[in-house]
């Protein structure tokens, strides 16, 4: 399941920076302590409206701070549950911010192609790039956090592709829009869009339970009419369009 990637009003900043030193900080998120009874009762709202959401583990990010092209943060271990009425309660200020993975898709060309999610998931019916929540899964023996583990894994659950099939620059594509924080490795494909797109799409049929029902291709950014591109996906492709 991706990561709450929908429009979020605010202060937008997009840059490459070099590193991510990311570690779990074993505190507890205060904002889901203080608020679990309302959480609890949003929870079983949201529940009877998408059972197939599931209240697993998921971390969240405290405010990060950056540093000659060095990304440094610390993440809070909480539930699905928490997070969600976070983002449906329009993120209410909670001392973290909504950091997660990215992966920007390139074509031969230079294209990006963004995923289409299908109905049931956090994202249902929104073009992104694909990525999502930074999990336990993601963090090492010693605390550290492993962005690009992460990554590479959403890479492949969504696209069925592993990193392998792409070369990968260098560093990070840091997209700041509000609270979320999208930690994008862009990844570029031998093949040209058109081919790229049906290789992509012949592998979500080829899966038994896929969360993405398409790809689009960017040959610009997209359009202001085009409101079913989530805000930090937008600002990505604008950067990277731009030269940056």
């Amino acid at each position: 399941m991706s990561g709450g990637q929908g429009q979020v009003p605010g202060h937008v900043k997009v840059q490459r920076i070099a590193e991510c030193r990311l570690r779990l900080s074993g505190r507890d998120w205060a904002f889901a302590q203080q608020r679990r009874n309302e959480i609890e009762a949003h929870w079983q709202k949201r529940r009877l409206e998408n059972p197939g959401f599931f209240n697993g583990r998921v971390l969240v990010m405290e405010p990060p701070r950056l540093e000659d092209g060095v990304l440094t943060a610390e993440l809070i271990e909480t539930d699905f549950s928490s997070f969600l009425f976070w983002k449906d309660t329009s993120y209410p200020e909670a001392g973290v911010r909504d950091g997660f993975g990215s992966a920007m898709i390139r074509s031969r060309e230079g294209h990006v192609l963004l995923a289409r999610q299908l109905a049931g998931h956090l994202n249902s019916g929104l073009l992104y790039l694909p990525g999502g929540f930074i999990d336990l899964n993601d963090v090492c023996g010693d605390g550290r956090v492993d962005i690009d583990a992460s990554i590479m894994r959403e890479l492949a659950e969504e696209t069925g592709l592993g990193a392998s099939s792409f070369v990968r620059r260098p560093g990070y594509l840091l997209t700041r829009v509000g609270v979320q924080v999208s930690i994008a490795v862009e990844f570029r494909s031998e093949l040209d869009a058109l081919e790229l797109r049906h290789l992509l799409c012949s592998q979500l049929r080829a899966q038994g339970d896929p969360e993405l029902a398409d790809f689009v291709i960017f040959d610009r950014p997209p359009e202001p009419s085009q409101t079913d591109v989530v805000a930090f996906s937008r600002h990505a492709i604008e950067a990277v369009f731009s030269g940056l």
